[in-house]
């Protein structure tokens, strides 16, 4: 498919929409109804879990005082765009695809909310993500300035102001002329998983580093290690994220050199590739409790109360 054919197709695919649609006509097949049929079972079932576990974690860490740590503020924080991803984006993608299974044709306004708002909801991810390891970063290797200085309100406001900082840049790139051109954003995701993975390779290493270090001096500050148990279940969640996020990639590159059919491309390989980033709202709450005996314990408790 030339350029010119692919503007008309495109043109006409949801011409009222703030935004030029990108993809193209979706033509059913055994393979294509296959895979549309696999992601919308899919997210059916890890969208509302996703939500659940999530509220589940803001419920437990806001009921205790003694959880409202920084460290639980900020994993909060990250709580709240797997939130965004489970409770907006993808039921946009389940109605999305379903219309695609069910009559081939486009819906509009969930296409819109999936477009745009997923690729704001990432990068509210990736920069969650790059704050809390920044922050883990101080907790470890600057205890006493960390004491000082980190309280939740301070964690919150400055996750917040890059949450803010990201909104205004992604929604400008979106509604610009070019906002919706591929290659932009893939150049885009690129910087950004370079900088957090840069970031969290930096602070493993250290990690690994302090934690040999403690070993051989046989220290066992109580605060201390509590800051390092967090900071490797940051890790954990961010390496998580990468996987989940390595998809994207990769259909980024095939679709960007042209080594598979642009249908393919967008009704087949995109589709599995997003449903493998969804997961990440799945996952993370998971790890989050897994690592956090204090988390699972106010579960307990929680389900304890619910039930009598």
């Amino acid at each position: 498919m030339n350029n010119s054919t692919l503007n008309k197709t495109t043109g006409s695919l949801c011409p009222n929409l703030p935004i030029q649609v990108t993809s193209v006509p979706y033509t059913p097949n055994a393979t294509a109804q296959t895979i549309t049929l696999i992601t919308c079972i899919v997210n059916g079932i890890s969208c509302p879990v996703a939500t659940v576990e999530n509220l589940l974690v803001f419920m437990v860490v806001l009921r205790r005082r003694s959880l409202r740590t920084t460290y639980n503020t900020s994993v909060l924080c990250l709580a709240f765009a797997d939130l965004l991803i489970a409770m907006f984006i993808q039921p946009a993608f389940i109605a999305y695809q379903s219309g695609k299974y069910r009559s081939s044709t486009y819906e509009c306004i969930p296409y819109f909310i999936k477009t745009v708002f997923e690729f704001w909801c990432v990068g509210l991810t990736f920069v969650t993500l790059a704050l809390i390891t920044l922050i883990r970063y101080f907790a470890v290797f600057r205890p006493f300035q960390y004491r000082i200085l980190a309280t939740p309100l301070r964690a919150t406001f400055v996750i917040f102001s890059g949450w803010l900082l990201w909104t205004v840049f992604s929604f400008s790139l979106r509604f610009s002329s070019s906002g919706m051109n591929l290659k932009a954003y893939s150049i885009l995701c690129s910087i950004l998983t370079t900088v957090t993975l840069m970031e969290t390779i930096i602070v493993s290493v250290k990690l690994h580093l302090e934690i040999k270090q403690r070993a051989v001096q046989r220290t066992s500050e109580q605060d201390h290690n509590r800051a390092i148990k967090a900071t490797r279940t940051i890790l954990i969640i961010t390496g998580a994220f990468f996987i989940c996020f390595f998809p994207i990639l990769c259909a980024s590159i095939v679709h960007q050199t042209g080594l598979v059919e642009v249908e393919v491309v967008f009704h087949s390989i995109y589709p599995l590739a997003e449903s493998a980033l969804f997961l990440t709202a799945l996952i993370n709450p998971a790890i989050y409790v897994w690592r956090n005996a204090s988390v699972r314990n106010s579960i307990k408790d929680f389900t304890k109360f619910t039930n009598s």
